[in-house]
């Protein structure tokens, strides 16, 4: 899981080759309504769905700084590239937060 990363303190690696993976497969930076139709969810739903708060999203100041990231963006440690915390991709899963918060109704299926 996730939090054993972050923890750790460990600064994800990442490629920038991998974000053309991640357009191509799996809809990274696409609009909200055609994430919302591969979801299956409501635009509005869909538009709450942002790597800003996905799971695999890491903003962490030093993160940023070892990789030379800029304000508003993060490492995606599942696809391993710098993202922009207003995309997201079909892969978006909530963070620790959102669990929390049961930011969508889907999470409450969730064990």
């Amino acid at each position: 899981m996730m939090y054993g990363l972050m923890l750790s303190g460990k600064t994800p690696e990442v490629d920038p080759k991998n974000k053309k993976r991640a357009e191509t497969y799996w809809m990274y930076g696409s609009s909200t309504e055609d994430l919302a139709k591969a979801w299956g969810k409501d635009p509005e739903v869909a538009k709450l769905k942002t790597c800003g708060n996905c799971e695999y999203f890491d903003n962490r100041a030093k993160t940023l700084k070892e990789l030379g990231g800029e304000p508003g963006m993060g490492a995606c440690t599942k696809f391993k590239f710098m993202c922009s915390q207003e995309a997201a991709c079909q892969a978006w899963e909530c963070g620790p937060e959102e669990k929390m918060g049961m930011l969508d109704d889907d999470l409450e299926d969730e064990d």
